[in-house]
């Protein structure tokens, strides 16, 4: 029995190791068919093999017609509003007006609810400790791959702006926000073995470098991929953990002073590129001209609001904006809007105005829950803490929720730092 239950975990271990490494590889899973649908089948075997072990059907020998059923779930304080949006979504794919894409939707809102509740329920210590360990190499690998590609050592055919560093992801924004994830926990888990006292000397330096040099990685991709709301997002975000670690006391003058060591490598680093990072932080305040100010996105948004306005109760339907808008299209507006490049108002958009107040509510609980956790290894929940709210920022002008790998992630980190 024993064995069972320990080739059973296992299973589970790699199947979710699995999907994290394939969605970022696979263009960030941008809900492409040939992506998600591998991602949606993986998924649902875990949901089964978990709700197949936890629903433990035994014959009852008193009464042998009768079955027994052994139902064990841990609760935790975003149950309701997550309760709550799966039936909103579930309302608004009934009343969808292009239910093939709103039942695609709703099923992967449903796979990553259940990959939620199977890592709060099944997920021990050490099995957290290798999905951290595999996310903070998947971003090292994505951001090295990234910049060989960057410096024209290897093609980026399905991105053509050039001058963007994106790795395997479409859109280099999306990509940062993987790296806006990614990043807070490598430092987090640095700053927690500089903090260890104990333990195999030779392993925890280790452990050491192999963080720095991820870290090294993805902060020179995060700052090449060129993405604006990210950079901003993110340093609010590790502004914030930082007052939250310090204000704990398990940071160090060594383990400051290491960490200011590898900011210099990495700004020395991409010196390089010195040239692009200044002009795309001059179009950042240039009225017009930029991305996001030449009312490409401010368009958008009005239309996304004129959304809204007509369908304010449960929307056009989860995974419908982009049949749904053309409707609602602002004059003037030339670019193709297949997402509201913001997620709450995607959110309000597809499945009405309480959705996104929902999302913020299971954000707000999950970050203070993050930042003020005192179990052990709390570090590495503040780091998960600080990536979702670097992402929840970004989300104010991107749709990274939308963006399979990156929601999948998140996905995992709420799991984590919700775990009792």
């Amino acid at each position: 029995m024993v064995k069972k239950y320990r080739v059973y975990k296992k299973l589970l271990w790699i199947l979710l190791a699995a999907i994290l490494i394939f969605s970022p590889i696979a263009r960030g899973a941008s809900v492409r068919l040939w992506a998600m649908t591998p991602i949606l089948l993986v998924e649902l075997i875990i949901i089964f093999l978990w709700l197949f072990k936890v629903v433990n059907v035994s014959p009852n020998p008193a009464k042998p017609k009768l079955t027994t059923y052994n139902l064990r779930l841990t609760t935790n304080s975003i149950d309701l509003p997550i309760l709550l949006l799966t039936v909103l979504a579930a309302i608004s794919f009934v009343f969808s007006i292009y239910k093939h894409d709103s039942f695609y939707a709703l099923l992967r809102l449903l796979g990553y609810i259940g990959v939620y509740y199977v890592i709060i329920n099944e997920f021990d210590g050490q099995m957290v400790k290798r999905l951290i360990y595999l996310i903070i190499s998947m971003g090292g690998c994505l951001s090295l791959y990234g910049l060989f590609q960057y410096f024209g050592t290897l093609p980026h055919s399905w991105w053509i702006p050039q001058d963007f560093l994106a790795s395997t992801y479409v859109n280099h924004n999306h990509f940062a926000g993987y790296l806006e994830l990614a990043m807070p926990v490598a430092i987090a888990e640095l700053f927690n073995q500089m903090s260890r006292l104990k333990g195999d000397v030779r392993v925890a330096k280790d452990h050491r470098v192999f963080l720095v040099t991820a870290l090294i990685f993805m902060a020179s991709a995060f700052i090449l991929a060129q993405s604006r709301g990210a950079w901003l997002s993110m340093g609010v975000s590790l502004i914030v953990m930082m007052l939250v670690i310090r204000k704990r006391r398990t940071i160090n003058i060594k383990s400051i002073l290491i960490f200011i060591l590898v900011l210099m490598i990495i700004f020395s680093f991409v010196y390089l590129g010195r040239e692009t990072i200044s002009d795309r932080l001059k179009l950042a305040y240039a009225p017009y001209g930029a991305d996001l100010f030449d009312g490409t996105r401010l368009k958008i948004w009005k239309g996304s609001v004129d959304m809204i306005i007509h369908n304010p109760a449960i929307g056009t339907g989860i995974g419908t904006f982009i049949w749904g808008f053309p409707r609602f299209r602002p004059e003037g507006l030339v670019a193709l809007a297949n997402a509201a490049h913001n997620d709450y108002l995607q959110m309000a958009a597809e499945m009405g105005l309480l959705a996104p107040f929902l999302m913020l509510w299971i954000f707000v609980v999950i970050i203070k829950t993050g930042f003020t956790k005192e179990a052990r290894n709390s570090l590495r929940s503040v780091g998960c803490a600080a990536g979702v709210l670097s992402l929840a920022l970004h989300g104010l002008i991107d749709f990274n929720f939308h963006i399979p790998a990156n929601m999948l992630l998140f996905t995992v980190y709420a799991a984590i730092i919700m775990k009792k």
